[in-house]
C-alpha cells in the first residue's frame, strides 16, 4: 500500500472540519488537528472560555460519519482550543479509535486476553492464518503465519464461540512484525459494533479459552 493509502489512516493528527457551539448559542467553524480517545485540539476563532461547555460537531474521514460530543475547554491558546470530551458513546469511541495512537486505542477499550483462531484476508500479504492474543472493541493484537503490512485494510473473521455469533470485521493493520501484528477495527456500523461488543464480553465471562472454540 502506498504512503498515500496510509495516510487515510493518520495517527493523532488530523484536518477535519469541526464546529464549536458556546453555551450561550455562539457557532462557529474550526478545524481537529489533533485527535485522542479524551479530546481533540481545535483551530478555531471560538471565544469560549476556559472551564466551559461546549457542543462539538466534527466530520470523520471518509465514510466514518459525523460525531456530536459535550466537551470542556481545557485550554485556550493563540488560534485554538484544547477540549477534553465530557463523555464518548462506544460507538464514537469505536468510530474515532482508527485515527488514534495505539495507546489511547488500548486505554478506551479493555483488552480480553482470549486464543481464538483467526482467518485474515484481503492484505497485501495475502490470506493470512493464525490465533488471537487478545481483543477489545477497538481491535485485537494477533499471532499469524503471514507478515502483515502496516496501513493495509483487511477483514478478521473470528469464529462462533458458545453464544456469540461468528464475525467477519473491516479492520486496519495499525502496527506488524514478524509473526503478528495490531488490528483496528474502522467503519463498523452500529449494529456491527453491538454485536462485536456482545462477542468480547462473551470472551471476558468465559475465560481465556473458550471451550467451545
Amino acid at each position: 500500500m502506498s504512503p498515500q493509502d496510509r495516510r487515510r489512516f493518520p495517527r493523532g493528527r488530523a484536518t477535519w472540519p469541526a464546529v464549536v457551539e458556546s453555551t450561550d448559542g455562539r457557532v462557529v467553524s474550526g478545524e481537529v488537528v489533533n485527535v485522542s480517545l479524551s479530546g481533540m485540539q481545535l483551530r478555531t476563532d471560538s471565544d469560549a472560555a476556559e472551564g466551559s461547555d461546549v457542543t462539538l460537531r466534527v466530520t470523520l474521514p471518509g465514510q466514518a460519519g459525523r460525531i456530536e460530543v459535550t466537551a470542556r475547554v481545557i485550554r485556550r491558546e493563540r488560534g485554538g482550543l484544547s477540549i477534553a470530551f465530557l463523555k464518548l458513546s462506544d460507538v464514537d469511541v469505536q468510530r474515532v479509535a482508527p485515527f488514534v495512537a495505539p495507546g489511547d486505542i488500548r486505554r478506551g477499550s479493555p483488552r480480553v486476553p482470549v486464543t481464538l483462531p483467526i482467518v485474515i484476508e484481503g492484505g497485501s500479504a495475502g490470506t493470512a492464518q493464525g490465533v488471537t492474543v487478545d481483543l477489545s472493541a477497538s481491535g485485537s493484537r494477533v499471532i499469524t503465519d503471514k507478515t502483515l503490512v502496516p496501513g493495509d485494510v483487511v477483514v478478521l473473521e473470528l469464529p462462533a464461540s458458545g453464544n456469540a455469533a461468528a464475525l467477519r470485521l473491516p479492520a486496519v493493520v495499525w502496527e506488524a512484525y514478524v509473526g503478528g501484528a495490531v488490528l483496528v477495527f474502522a467503519n463498523l456500523d452500529q449494529p456491527e459494533f453491538l454485536r462485536l461488543r456482545q462477542y468480547v464480553q462473551h470472551c471476558r465471562e468465559h475465560g481465556p479459552q473458550p471451550t467451545s472454540v
